[in-house]
């Protein structure tokens, strides 16, 4: 795994004792987990608030750092390590708590995001959010995902874009790669399903109900202000399918549309590409782990 620091310098990858860079469909999209060795004189490079690159050019900003010492001398020194969680530059600021309420009405998502912090300058397939609401006090992540569920959607990162892709769009793509079936573990649960998937209700201006996707039967939830294709935009959503574990591909990422041999194709909800260097006795290990889902409506 390529990482860098201090702009452009090369972490080296014996140095990595274990990485885990994680590509969600999530407000914040990217993510990094890792234990780095450090020395006196770049300590500071991975202090919070400093920012690491990925060999795609992703910029992450370190929210979090505790200073790790091995216990092994090495070259008359103490070895010590960096164990820090990074997240994308770019929206680091829609995962803190805000001092201020944010209101917006006819609001782009794109609107929405530079209104809690994030410097993007814009989203592809991006869409209008009616009303948009994080008061005092709260995190702006919660109130995004939320605006996703209602537009039937869902954000992804991908050469250094973000992009809002509409839940159907994500199975309209070619297959990025071939997994066996057998390779991978099924996670299935109707009961869950019914519980945990809701239809929702609405109140038109008359005092009618409006409905969403009432075809099974599920939890009942109401939902005030909402048109009939936003209830049914609510209850779409990704539910875990399979898990696998596949070769070590940095490429792979949320979103993509995966090809299970001798079943229908699934999508990327998750994928995490851990890197360990096998260091101070730890075995080596290099691979890809899929969390796929299927699309529930």
């Amino acid at each position: 795994m390529e990482l860098y620091y201090d702009k452009d310098r090369l972490i080296r990858g014996d140095w990595i004792k274990r990485a885990v860079k994680r590509s969600d469909l999530a407000p914040v999209p990217l993510t990094l987990e890792a234990e780095i060795r450090v020395e006196p004189d770049t300590q500071k490079f991975f202090a919070v608030g400093q920012t690491l690159a990925t060999y795609a050019g992703d910029e992450l900003e370190i929210i979090k750092s505790e200073l790790i010492q091995s216990g092994v001398a090495q070259g008359g020194n103490q070895a010590a390590y960096m164990r820090l969680i990074a997240i994308l530059k770019c929206v680091t600021a829609v995962s803190f708590i805000k001092p201020t309420a944010i209101i917006k009405h006819r609001a782009t998502l794109a609107e929405v995001y530079r209104g809690a912090g994030a410097t993007l300058r814009g989203i592809e397939g991006d869409f209008p959010v009616p009303r948009f609401v994080c008061l005092a006090g709260e995190v702006p992540t919660y109130h995004i995902a939320r605006a996703l569920q209602e537009g039937g959607g869902v954000v992804r990162w991908r050469n250094g874009k973000l992009a809002f892709i509409p839940l159907r769009g994500l199975f309209q793509q070619k297959p990025v790669t071939t997994i066996v079936h057998s390779t991978a573990s099924d996670v299935e649960s109707g009961f869950l399903e019914r519980h945990e998937v809701p239809s929702f209700y609405s109140l038109d201006a008359d005092g009618a109900f409006v409905f969403g996707n009432r075809s099974k039967v599920r939890a009942v939830r109401y939902q005030p202000g909402m048109t009939e294709m936003t209830l049914r935009n609510m209850t779409a959503c990704l539910v875990l399918t399979k898990t696998a574990s596949v070769k070590y591909d940095e490429r792979l990422a949320a979103g993509d549309l995966i090809e299970v041999q001798g079943a229908a194709p699934l999508v990327v909800m998750t994928a995490a590409t851990l890197f360990a260097a096998g260091v101070d006795g730890d075995p080596p290990e290099q691979y890809t782990r899929l969390w796929l889902g299927r699309l529930e409506q």
